[in-house]
């Protein structure tokens, strides 16, 4: 399949993920989405789980965590 922005093939674990999630088909490129900050949280000795960082409190974020670390 390829990008109906620029033309260029997208990959085929990249189009089977966008059609999972019902997303717009678009390469990487011409995507218009941003990376999201994750961070982990280790609330026990051993097992830690990743948390997503909403959008608009990256700041607030990275200072807790470093707070706590």
């Amino acid at each position: 399949m390829n990008c109906p922005y620029c033309g260029n093939a997208i990959p085929k674990e990249r189009v089977k993920i966008l059609r999972a999630t019902g997303r717009a088909m678009c390469c990487v490129k011409c995507s218009a989405e941003t990376p999201r900050l994750v961070l982990m949280e280790y609330g026990h000795k051993t097992a830690g789980y990743a948390v997503i960082v909403p959008r608009g409190s990256e700041q607030r974020a990275l200072r807790c965590y470093r707070r706590s670390r």
